[in-house]
């Protein structure tokens, strides 16, 4: 379904698998793999496996080198995904045999650092997967259902192995995620677990054996399904009531409308690991990285303009440190407005509210995220890669803050700039020939920017309000503000401001655009103060051990000023990387009531309704 995000893509990790061959030398046909992705979402327990792993197949799973691996970042279908599965901390699902032999068992922990992605298991190998922190995704609910002949212990990996079996043959992948949850788990008697498992040590390899060689021509999915709980009772791996349960099971989701996938046709009639094993390769797209986190670049669009996206792509670039709430209505916002893919988040923060939610930015709603803690002085250069590296898959390429809402205006002075009006500005961009923005000769700028209120009475309730409760000057015709980047040309700099290339006034000639920046900067004092004191540390200009007369001594020192009577005495003209920032923090420290009474002097109750609305439905449609 493409309005909850199916079409997009997941950015993951990808494990190449070499296929194993028979012992007899006259055999070609692959034998089924395990495969083991405990090894590659950094345990904590060296020679770790989950359960239902089989066990006569440690020695071989051991000895896989994870460094030595070939292992590839990028991005992945979604609608290629029938199952997820998210490991977990404390006690995860391990067997017996593990549980007994290993000192601290219960205390087991993953990779969950903010750069953990998933990962996406090789469509060559079978790999267990349980019924606890696990989704199937509507293409695989028919894989829902759980054995009732076989022992708890057991049935989960059974249902996972045989879900495995038919989602090769609709093209259906596992993926594997980092934790999502702790396990606290329940007193277990171990060798009760042991023999309740005792089919998972005497059967797992032979039943993957049968499951690589079975086949079906039935041309349904349903009647497919059925064929092999069928054909597991006829080899003793399942009871007879499973075959009833099982038929029962289908036939319920045919009758409340469940609409099963189509039945790939080059999988009818043989084993399809036999096939070319290409499919989840030619399916999965390398991506450029950043700290080994892969973006969003590939594919390019192609030089037809019949075959490209029909609306103008615009891709924005956005660096953030800590700054919750607002980095959620920023991205909510634009990921409606634009297309979660279209957004390339560079995060520092600490504030694990705003690592959190760039998580389920980046592995639920789709936005690439890199995070990073790269100094400010080093951030240019990041910025310039990903914009050239973006370019062949976007049309137009803007750098803007978290505090800056993109938005559309239509030149006249008394109406308000518009979120829904940017659809309409990008529209009919590649069969147009006339359109606006394919007249632009190159690198143009944004012509309007729209810039807040500060409200006393709303900092007063709450310093933290979103956007939408500020009020808002009339949108300004202003020479100079951000770029906005053709695609079509070489990039050559994005600076940290997203400002032209210039950094100097340009004409307003042809290089205007309608887009209008909603300029949310002036909100709350307190928040103005600490953003400001962040970038002041991140540009190394202070300390964040300095004490406020540290911090003014040397901010006065930058400015060529005594740290007497600033407010009164010294110009603060002095140009530097963000000396606006600067000077605002030297001039509180200074004189703080009167740089407050300054901050709250503007007046207005001008709102933004058509922005407002368009906020408030991006909260509703994709809120956490």
């Amino acid at each position: 379904d493409n309005d909850i995000g199916f079409d997009r893509t997941m950015l993951l990790k990808s494990v190449e698998v070499v296929e194993q061959k028979n012992s007899e030398a006259e055999s070609d046909t692959p034998v089924a793999k395990p495969f083991n992705p405990y090894i590659f979402m950094g345990p904590s327990h060296n020679d770790s496996w989950p359960r239902g792993f089989p066990i006569d197949k440690l020695k071989d799973n051991f000895e896989t080198d994870v460094e030595q691996s070939k292992i590839d970042v990028g991005d992945f279908p979604l609608s290629s995904v029938g199952v997820i599965q998210s490991v977990c901390n404390g006690d995860p699902d391990t067997d017996a045999v593990f549980r007994m032999t290993r000192p601290d068992s219960t205390k087991f922990t993953f990779d969950h650092s903010a750069k953990a992605m998933p990962l996406l298991v090789p469509s060559n190998t079978y790999t267990p997967y349980n019924a606890q922190a696990t989704t199937h995704l509507y293409n695989a609910f028919w894989g829902l259902y759980l054995p009732i002949s076989v022992p708890g212990r057991v049935t989960d990996i059974w249902r996972s192995y045989i879900t495995e079996r038919i989602m090769k043959d609709i093209g259906l992948h596992v993926v594997y995620t980092p934790p999502i949850v702790h396990h606290d788990r329940s007193a277990h008697d171990y060798l009760s677990d042991f023999a309740a498992e005792r089919d998972l040590y005497d059967k797992t390899t032979k039943l993957l054996e049968f499951l690589d060689d079975w086949s079906s021509d039935a041309s349904t999915l349903s009647e497919r399904i059925y064929a092999l709980w069928v054909g597991l009772y006829e080899h003793d791996y399942l009871g007879e009531q499973d075959v009833h349960a099982a038929r029962e099971w289908l036939n319920t989701l045919i009758a409340i409308g469940y609409k099963f996938p189509d039945v790939h046709d080059n999988s009818n009639s043989s084993n399809p690991m036999s096939k070319s094993t290409t499919t989840t390769t030619s399916l999965f797209q390398v991506q450029p990285t950043i700290e080994g986190q892969p973006y969003r670049s590939f594919p390019y669009f192609n030089v037809d303009w019949e075959s490209r996206p029909q609306n103008a792509v615009v891709k924005l670039i956005l660096m953030t440190m800590d700054e919750w709430p607002l980095l959620k209505s920023w991205v909510m916002y634009h990921g409606k407005l634009l297309g979660y893919q279209n957004l390339y988040i560079i995060d520092s923060s600490t504030d694990t509210r705003c690592t959190s939610f760039l998580r389920y930015a980046r592995d639920i709603l789709g936005a690439n995220v890199l995070f990073s803690n790269a100094n400010l002085n080093e951030l240019e250069s990041l910025l310039t890669d990903i914009g050239q590296k973006v370019s062949g898959s976007s049309d137009f390429i803007m750098k803007v803050d978290t505090d800056e809402f993109l938005t559309v205006h239509d030149g006249n002075g008394k109406s308000d700039a518009t979120a829904s009006g940017v659809l309409e500005y990008l529209s009919g961009f590649a069969q147009n020939e006339t359109h606006p923005l394919r007249l632009l000769p190159g690198n143009a700028r944004v012509g309007y920017v729209q810039n807040s209120i500060p409200s006393e009475s709303v900092c007063e309730k709450d310093i933290h309000s979103t956007p939408d409760n500020f009020p808002l000057n009339t949108p300004e015709d202003i020479d100079w503000f951000k770029a906005v980047f053709d695609s079509r040309q070489h990039i050559k700099r994005i600076n940290l401001g997203g400002h032209n290339q210039s950094g100097h006034k340009i004409e307003k000639s042809e290089v205007t655009t309608q887009f209008n920046i909603v300029h949310y900067h002036w909100r709350c004092i307190e928040i103005e103060l600490e953003n400001t004191r962040r970038v002041l540390e991140r540009h190394n200009y202070i300390s964040p051990a300095d004490s406020d007369e540290q911090v003014k001594v040397k901010l006065a020192k930058k400015f060529e000023c005594s740290t007497e009577d600033v407010c009164n005495t010294c110009p603060l003209e002095i140009v530097f990387p963000s000396n606006h920032k600067a000077r605002f923090y030297l001039q509180w420290l200074d004189c703080k009531e009167q740089t407050k009474k300054n901050f709250y002097a503007g007046k207005g109750n001008k709102f933004n309704t058509d922005l407002n609305d368009f906020l408030k439905e991006s909260y509703e449609r994709s809120d956490v």
